[in-house]
């Protein structure tokens, strides 16, 4: 690819994840298809499935391919089969479409695009967004040994770039596939202040009021990983001990929502939670929360965790990420419990959060943390910059096959 010939148009970007449905990396993917520099980009969007509220918010000029929309998804097909497809799907539409470099996120999309960026000799950024000890060791992925070296091979491609979501997921990264950390780059996460204080500001019919109370909300994927049966657990406990009404709101869908709802009518607070699955516009669900409660057993860096600061809501976390750590501080932006201690966050539960004299400090401080070091503007310059600086000749074809 000559470099003079790249310099005459914006470049192409094809960003490529599962789907576009409400997760915190593909709301950062449909962010950069959304806001890069037109003059500079030209980006279009690659799916696995094409689904999610995110493909309606796309601009008019972003594309969407979606590998499932052309082949029969009841159909059988041998192991490994899918993802060869995949692969050769993939790298025919970096030639269809002529894609200058690819961006992903997640290791799932990473196992397809590497493979097919290999073959059609295009660039690579790939954002890994949590802890692989956690993340890639305890998923449900098959031939879980041979995807971690396919991994590792990537992550060390020349001529392409890994960024991690904070320090502790690039370190965490780099040990557990062997990787020199001086080849993963680390750009945290952003939040849109504006949009998400403007969204925040719009009613929403299905969140229903209390009259007294505090009012708790969790929000994510309703797997294990993300805890929410321990947010159950803490929500009896508060209630059995306080004379305070505690409702808990569980915003998002997921696998375990059957068994999460048993739980609740098991412990006896089925009429204190509400399930409310997944709802397009969260924010003034959060905004009027008197605290966000995140209790997974390991986070990169929650994306929702920001927008409650920027809205102005509390937030108790577990200590399952050196990310929140980082995020909360000393207690001054938030609240970090034991990991897995459902008494300890029944404790915070039933804290006079709103009234405490600390509660506006931390809300002050939280706000004027995530301007500074999660703005949009500022990952956006830095997002461009990456996608141009692995867009220069010779790219040369790594050995190792990856398909």
């Amino acid at each position: 690819m000559a470099s003079s010939a790249v310099a005459k148009r914006p470049l192409r970007v094809l960003c490529c994840s599962g789907s576009l449905e409400g997760g915190g990396s593909e709301r950062q993917l449909w962010q950069l298809a959304s806001k890069l520099d037109r003059q500079r980009f030209s980006p279009s969007v690659y799916l696995l499935y094409r689904r999610g509220h995110y493909i309606e918010q796309l601009p008019e000029d972003v594309g969407v391919t979606a590998f499932w929309s052309e082949f029969d998804e009841g159909q059988r097909y041998w192991p490994g089969q899918i993802r060869r497809m995949q692969v050769r799907h993939l790298a025919k539409a970096f030639r269809d479409l002529k894609i200058d470099v690819v961006y992903d996120r997640t290791f799932h999309m990473t196992l397809v695009t590497a493979a097919a960026a290999t073959r059609a000799r295009v660039p690579r950024v790939s954002v890994i967004v949590s802890p692989p000890s956690a993340d890639f060791q305890k998923s449900r992925e098959g031939f879980r040994y041979f995807k971690k070296r396919l991994l590792a091979a990537a992550y060390r491609q020349p001529g392409c770039v890994t960024i991690a979501v904070s320090d502790e997921v690039a370190d965490d990264a780099a040990a557990f596939y062997g990787v020199n950390r001086s080849l993963i780059r680390v750009l945290p996460n952003p939040v849109d202040l504006e949009l998400v204080q403007a969204l925040a500001q719009r009613t929403d019919s299905s969140y229903s009021s209390i009259a007294s109370g505090t009012r708790i909300i969790v929000v994510g994927r309703l797997s294990r990983e993300k805890g929410q049966r321990l947010a159950l657990e803490a929500l009896q406990v508060a209630n059995s001990r306080s004379d305070k009404h505690i409702h808990l709101d569980v915003v998002g869908d997921g696998p375990d929502r059957a068994e999460l709802e048993r739980t609740a009518q098991r412990l006896g607070i089925g009429e204190l939670v509400t399930f409310h699955g997944f709802v397009s516009n969260p924010y003034p669900m959060i905004q009027k929360s008197h605290l966000l409660c995140i209790p997974s057993e390991y986070e990169g860096l929650p994306n929702v965790a920001l927008e409650a600061m920027v809205l102005g809501t509390a937030v108790v976390a577990t200590d399952c990420s050196g990310s929140l750590r980082t995020l909360i501080g000393d207690n001054e932006r938030g609240v970090l419990v034991p990991q897995g201690s459902a008494e300890a966050l029944a404790q915070v539960f039933v804290a006079d959060i709103l009234e405490s004299s600390e509660f506006e400090r931390r809300r002050t401080q939280a706000l004027q943390w995530v301007a500074q070091h999660h703005g949009l503007p500022a990952w956006l310059g830095e997002m461009e910059t990456t996608l141009s600086s692995v867009v220069k000749p010779p790219f040369d074809k790594f050995a190792l096959e990856l398909d």
